[in-house]
């Protein structure tokens, strides 16, 4: 298989202490095209070592290919007045609106306590190692003139330098 090939397959993503995290079936397959980070690194990396529909495969991706390190101080304190969602409660998954340009952020309530609430911004899987169970079921080839996510970035990088935008660790 190559970059930029589409992939149909299915999938059982466990913990290491067996907590299935995430699946797709015969019925609800996963469908991506690599290269276009479409998939966790590490994920996609296994799926391309793969070649023939049929082919199961168990792989192992660790926190750095997967979601990054937990980082303990990546939270933050809203007074509860100001979440738009009924039924706060720790545990909870919600979005919140980031104060610099309004993206959705999903964040776990950790706490409530004197009208705040704190929220933990990791990924739910952030720090964990992840054990995929991987089925391919069809495999499409890439387009002739495939282009990547990584080599449109560049690409778009090295423009903006040539007008004179970003001039990264050029600039003095």
């Amino acid at each position: 298989m190559e970059i930029g090939s589409t992939v149909t397959l299915t999938y059982t993503g466990k913990l290491d202490d067996g907590t299935v995290f995430g699946f797709a079936t015969q019925d609800e397959p996963m469908r991506f095209q690599t290269g276009m980070d479409a998939a966790i690194d590490g994920f996609e990396k296994a799926v391309l070592e793969m070649n023939e529909v049929g082919e199961k495969k168990t792989f192992t991706v660790g926190e750095y290919e997967a979601y990054g390190e937990y980082l303990e101080g990546h939270t933050t304190k809203i007074p509860l007045e100001q979440i738009p969602v009924d039924n706060v409660t720790v545990g909870k998954r919600i979005w919140l609106s980031s104060a610099e340009d309004g993206a959705p952020t999903p964040a776990t309530v950790l706490g409530i306590e004197g009208g705040m609430v704190t929220f933990d911004l990791n990924h739910p899987l952030a720090g964990k190692d992840l054990i995929f169970e991987v089925e391919l079921l069809e495999i499409e080839d890439a387009p002739e003139n495939f282009v990547s996510a990584a080599e449109k970035a560049a690409h778009l990088k090295e423009q903006s330098k040539l007008l004179g935008g970003d001039q990264g660790d050029d600039f003095r």
